[in-house]
């Protein structure tokens, strides 16, 4: 069982304002944080809380500011062994990885100017199976 807290997101800033050729950051004008009841997937912070930085100047905002969602993970795996012989047994597996099938969202898009920020757009692998036979001898 896993049981994580999210990853950390960076926040920039679409082009390049500051004129420096790296990345730029934003400016916080306000309290980005949402209530979790408030959280979705297509608004995970409050996006109205950040503005491009002025020309010239760098933006405020920290680093790896915003949280992305937790991970809850459950794997699970079953064996069964036979024995033929004293030197010989077959071991049945049934393996299942995220066996709850809950969804391991990934961060949010962090780029200020960008049609999707905010949203998140990707997510972890779904539910896996798998079986396997194993001839020990």
């Amino acid at each position: 069982m896993t049981l994580s807290s999210g990853l950390r997101a960076d926040l920039s800033v679409n082009g390049n304002p500051s004129n420096t050729g790296g990345p730029n950051r934003p400016n916080v004008v306000g309290d980005w944080r949402l209530p979790a009841g408030q959280q979705s997937l297509t608004r995970w912070f409050n996006t109205a809380a950040f503005a491009p930085n002025a020309a010239f100047t760098f933006g405020n905002a920290g680093r790896n500011l915003i949280d992305g969602p937790g991970l809850t993970n459950f794997d699970l795996a079953l064996y069964k062994s036979f024995k033929f012989s004293e030197r010989m047994r077959l071991q049945f597996r049934a393996e299942a990885f995220n066996s709850s099938n809950t969804p391991y969202f990934g961060s949010p898009n962090g780029q200020v100017g960008n049609a999707n920020f905010g949203q998140i757009s990707s997510a972890g692998r779904p539910r896996n199976l798998q079986l396997g036979l194993k001839l020990v001898f």
